[in-house]
């Protein structure tokens, strides 16, 4: 054969039996090896472009529903941490044991499934990005020229008194699936918050409000549809 051409004639046919062997064991572990990739490749494609469909029919970023630009920072750049709790991972997952269900989240940022378009990349911030927006909105407050700027500044009920626009900010885990991709379970974290100037020119920061729910979905169809919605915490 010819990937034996070149070996010494005088081996011994053990010896030849051998060598095949450990060709061919070479050949079949490279394409276990090979196969394996392509079945994680396969498996992420497919986690991706559920992830992908799920929260578009939860309506973040639908092409079709957000025509017009989001604010700064509405959406957190990073998957947020934490577990769906026990009792929806028993109901919906069949989940028994005492604890709830974490999925571990894909090194793809938030933006690659929320905006596979790449329309609207302002739209998401770091921990970091975020607070220096609040920052920045705070400090219109300071700006006698900018209290005129009614796109983000308003005057309260109280003469002298201003406030700034509500800034919404929305933070998400990546969601659990089922292994038939049939159910999906996710967290959301909702806060907003806000400045005010008083007469004297002091500013301060309102009472941010949060708002923690977690939220079920059930493929029927092909159609993920929203099954499930319910508070965890609120302010």
């Amino acid at each position: 054969m010819r990937f034996l051409e070149g070996v010494n004639s005088n081996f011994s046919m053990e010896a030849m039996l051998r060598f095949k062997h450990r060709i061919a064991t070479a050949f079949a572990l490279a394409g276990i090896l090979f196969s394996g990739v392509a079945l994680a490749e396969e498996a992420e494609n497919r986690l991706v472009k559920e992830a992908i469909a799920l929260f578009r029919a939860f309506g973040v970023m639908h092409p079709k529903k957000t025509r017009d630009p989001l604010p700064r920072c509405f959406y957190a750049a990073r998957w947020d941490s934490g577990s769906v709790p026990e009792w929806y991972s028993r109901k919906y997952f069949g989940i028994k044991a005492l604890a709830g269900l974490t999925a571990e989240a894909p090194e793809i940022e938030v933006r690659k499934f929320f905006d596979p378009e790449g329309q609207q990349s302002g739209a998401f911030c770091t921990k970091e990005e975020y607070q220096e927006h609040l920052d920045a909105v705070r400090d219109m407050l300071k700006d006698e020229n900018k209290l005129t700027d009614k796109s983000w500044i308003l005057e309260t009920s109280r003469v002298g008194e201003y406030r700034t626009r509500d800034v919404l900010h929305k933070e998400f885990t990546f969601p659990v699936f089922d292994t038939k991709f049939r159910r999906a379970a996710f967290l959301v974290n909702i806060s907003e918050s806000y400045f005010r100037r008083s007469k004297d020119g002091g500013i301060g920061r309102g009472a941010p409000e949060f708002l923690y729910a977690v939220v079920v979905f059930e493929k029927r169809n092909g159609v993920w549809r929203e099954i499930e919605t319910s508070v965890l915490g609120q302010t």
